[in-house]
Order: structure tokens, then sequence, then C-alpha cells
């Protein structure tokens, strides 16, 4: 998009509290049909509070008005509001008539492709809170209406980015269903952060309900290891230990947990039941019920029908239609025209990233062989650091010592011309560059940040000891899973990765090449730096601590 506009005039916006800082404020308006059925109810004198709340729960949006004001009021009593009901109530007929006054409206335009995706986020929100309700109810939980109203408004993040930020949502369309970006990764590279962890921050500023805030913290998100223990349960596994049943029956008895799993599934579906993702999803939900996944997938078909009547919006596709739609490979939903595009320009904040500084023109190669590599440039190096962190050192003492040791053998022993090392910080899920060995300080390398909260190649990387040689092939097919900013420092030359783990955990991964000398590299180099590297764990594992 070359067009200029008056938001060329203001810095990008780009990461979690820039977003928060524009959302927070933003209007999110009502249809006109139901504020005008909410005024004739709350101005009636036959009208009761029970009736209210039918509409109130058959409108999103409106939901989100009357909890926030609601919850401003349970604020100060210092409690929370637990249901849809329970809002209504607190409020009353003259602040719901207070709250009419203060409500935008919007009136539906069939031909806005953006409008058609905001309903249709909102009607996502309806699907995921009446899918977690019914989870809920299927396990005889108590907390039923409390899913249902947090579960409701999870999504509202994606509500306001439809509304206020469409032209990133159209890019974001097209990295998901054109290039196959997962949708975290693609999120993180547009907005400088995941609608999660905006969620997250708009929840806290808005008040929202606590249990949505706890729903929408990434840090209650189970893992792995946890949905395991949670499939282990359902099989019955006569293997499982008292300590891991524990675990896995706390994850089944959280709150929060039904939350995740009815927006998981209602974002998950939006595109279609028949994905890997969506079969993924049937397993662990399947799980959570102690159920068999065919027997549940009848049930959430039918509880996604009963979501579409609650809401539907003339011109949008409910998300009971993806049950009726033949599979397809090319479905882009919720690309914008460029007449479209061309109308929101003016008005709607533009995707363009802070641009990084340019890396500097390589060197050309003076004094090294073009010929392939297929012995190291220093082997008494290379042997003496492989041998130490094999057999062990007794001045390795720390993990940077071993850590400085596999750069020098792989920098001066091996002879790659570039390598950097970036360590994983545990707490807050980041990568970032440590020390780099032949890489200018003011290339972007030397200075890489890279969150491991969003599924790429580095997330893959962190979850077990693995390297990887991308030549030309792979560069092209793994193009989806390497984040923009990573994508963006390097060129179109082969490159090797692999991670540094301590104790099952995550230590570093080390990133080398041997450009301007070789763009491209050879099996002896990949098995020379994957060797030094596993040997490098395997010193680290004798560590004591």
């Amino acid at each position: 998009m070359s067009t200029s506009s008056a938001s060329d005039e203001t810095p990008p916006l780009y990461g979690l509290d820039a977003w928060a800082d524009y959302l927070e404020q933003r209007p999110l308006p009502v249809r006109v049909s139901v504020l005008v059925r909410l005024k004739r109810l709350v101005n009636s004198d036959n009208a009761t509070l029970h009736q209210i709340t039918d509409l109130v729960r058959q409108d999103p949006a409106l939901c989100f008005h009357v909890t926030r004001l609601a919850q401003s009021r349970h604020r100060e009593k210092n409690s929370t509001v637990t249901s849809i009901e329970h809002a209504v109530g607190s409020l009353g007929m003259d602040a719901l008539a207070a709250l009419c006054q203060s409500l935008q409206t919007l009136k539906v335009n069939p031909a806005s492709m953006q409008q058609k995706m905001y309903f249709r986020a909102i009607a996502d929100s309806q699907h995921a809170s009446v899918q977690a309700a019914e989870l809920c109810r299927m396990r005889g939980l108590p907390f039923v209406e409390e899913v249902r109203l947090a579960a409701l408004l999870y999504g509202a993040v994606h509500w306001m980015l439809w509304l206020h930020a469409p032209l990133h949502k159209h890019q974001y369309q097209k990295r998901v269903l054109q290039d196959g970006v997962d949708v975290a990764l693609a999120e993180q590279d547009l907005l400088g952060c995941t609608a999660q962890a905006l969620g997250a921050e708009l929840a806290k500023r808005w008040d929202l309900p606590e249990l949505t805030q706890q729903a929408l913290d990434h840090d209650t998100s189970p893992s792995q290891s946890d949905l395991r223990l949670l499939h282990r349960r359902a099989l019955k596994d006569p293997r499982m230990g008292k300590l891991e049943l524990r675990e896995a029956n706390q994850l089944a008895q959280q709150r929060f947990f039904p939350v995740k799993l009815g927006n998981w599934l209602a974002l998950t579906t939006t595109r279609g039941w028949y994905s890997k993702k969506a079969a993924h999803l049937m397993d662990i939900l399947a799980d959570y019920l102690s159920t068999q996944p065919d027997v549940l997938l009848g049930q959430l078909h039918g509880f996604c029908a009963e979501s579409s009547r609650q809401f539907h919006v003339p011109g949008t596709l409910s998300p009971a239609s993806e049950m009726l739609l033949i599979p397809s490979a090319d479905q882009y939903l919720g690309m914008l025209s460029d007449q479209e595009i061309k109308r929101l320009i003016p008005e709607a904040p533009r995707p363009v990233k802070p641009k990084p500084a340019p890396p500097p023109p390589l060197k050309a190669a003076e004094d090294k062989p073009a010929r392939p590599v297929t012995e190291c440039l220093h082997p008494h190096i290379y042997k003496q650091v492989f041998e130490r962190l094999q057999r062990g050192y007794e001045l390795y003492t720390t993990p940077a010592h071993i850590l400085q040791a596999l750069l020098q053998g792989l920098h001066q022993g091996l002879g790659l011309s570039r390598v950097s090392l970036m360590l994983v910080n545990p707490k807050t899920l980041m990568l970032h560059t440590r020390r780099s060995l032949g890489i200018d300080e003011k290339h972007p390398l030397a200075s890489l940040e890279l969150s491991l909260d969003v599924p790429s190649l580095f997330k893959r990387l962190s979850e077990k000891p693995a390297g990887i040689w991308i030549d030309t092939p792979k560069r092209h097919s793994l193009a989806p899973m390497l984040p923009e900013a990573f994508s963006a420092a390097v060129a179109e030359h082969d490159y090797l990765l692999m991670s540094v783990f301590r104790n099952d955990q995550p230590l570093a991964i080390l990133y080398a090449d041997d450009i301007p000398g070789h763009t491209a590299l050879t099996d002896f180099q990949y098995e020379q730096f994957r060797q030094l590297c596993a040997a490098a764990t395997l010193a680290l594992k004798r560590l004591p601590g």
C-alpha cells in the first residue's frame, strides 16, 4: 500500500503498549436494532430485568458494555461480576437507561468486508461462550455462567482489531490463509505482540472480570506435558503416579481451562472443522471430558448450531456455516477488496513496522578458497574443544565457560565465519543475542530478539535439542515458520541452527554461517557443527546444580 495518508505522519503502531494505548479508548458500537430494543425495554413500565438479561445475552457487544459498567461498581466493593444476569441485576433500570444514551451504534453495511469480519469475530466469541458453558455442564462443574461470560469477553480484542485496525487484519488474513504462517507468528510479526497478549493487557485496562483476565494470561496456558498428562488421565493409564494424577485433575478443575478451550475451538474452527489443528483440538477436548472424539464431535456441532441461532447478522456467514462447507484449500475469507482498502486508508492505521537499520554490506572474500569446505580451519583447536566438552574439563565450571568454548570451537576451530549465541530467558520466553563472532555490531543479528511464546522454528528448537541446516529448498519450505525479524536479518545463503540444553531446559540457540566466503555450506560443516553443539549439551549436563 503505497498511497500516502495522514497516518504516515505518526509513528507506526507496533508493540504491546502502543496497541493497548491505541485501542483502550476506542469505541465499540452496538447494532442499531439492538439499542432500539434495549431503549424500548428500559423505558417500559412492564419490562423486567429478566427480559433485559435475555436481550443483553443475545448481543456480545452490548454484554461487553453492561459488564464493564457493572464491574466498575463491583470493584469498589472488591468483588467481581460472575454472570450476565449478575451484571444486569447489579445496575438496575436507571443505570441501563443512562448507558443507552452513551452507546454508539453501527448500521450494518452488507457490502463491507470489514464489517462482515467484525460481526464474524463477535459471532466466534458467542460460539466460544456456548461451547465453554457446555463443556462445564458436561463435566458437572458449578461455575457455568461465570465461564460463559468470561469466554464471551475473551475475544473482544479481535472485535476491536477488525473495527479499528482492518488493514492489519487484512494483512494477517493474507499471511495465514495464503502464506500458511501460524496465526500467533503472523500476529507477532504484524502487531509486535500476539492478540492474546494484547487482549490480556486490554482486559486489565478495561477491568474485565477476573476470570477473563486469568484465561487470557499466557502463564495459565497448559504446556505440552500438561496435555499429555490429561491424555493419560483420560486413558486411565495405570502407570500414572499420584502426583501426576493430581496435576491432571487440578488442570481439569481450573475455571479458566474451559474458557480457553471454548475460545481455542471457536478461533480454530472459524477456518474450518477439518484442519489438523481442529483434529488435534478435538483430541484435547475428548481428553478433558474423558469421552470419544467422534461422539464429542457431534455434540460440538450441535452447540455450534445453537450459538449461530442465538447471534446472527444477515449478510455474514455464521460459525455453523463452516460445518456445511466442503473443505477447500483456497478459503480467503476476510480479504479486503482494493476499493475498500482505498476507503479505509485515511482512517485506519497502516501495517507499517519500525524499520531496523539496514545491515552493513558484506565484504568480499579475499583469502578463503571458493571450493567447498571438507576440513576444519584449525583441526587442533576443534579437536581440543570437542574432547574437553565430551570427556570433561576441570576448568569448565559454569555454563558460560562451556558456551565460550563452543563459540571458540565453531569459529576458530571449524572455521565458520559468523557465529551467534542466542540465550533463552525462561521467565520472559524471549531469545536474545548475547555474543557474536564475525558479525558487525550494527548488523541486526547482533541485537536480535525473538519470542519463544509463538509457534515458530525457534520454538521447535527450544522444545528439545535439535539442529537444522537451512539451505535453499528448506529456506522456502520453512519460510512460514520463520519470524520476519529473523528473515530480514539473514540474506539468501545457507546457515545452521542448533539448540543447547541444560537439565532438560533450553539454554541457548546457536546460529552459524560461512559468508562471505561460502554462501552454501557442506555436509562436513553441518555434521561438525551438530557434533560440537551436542557435546556442549553433554558437558552442561555434567555441571552440578
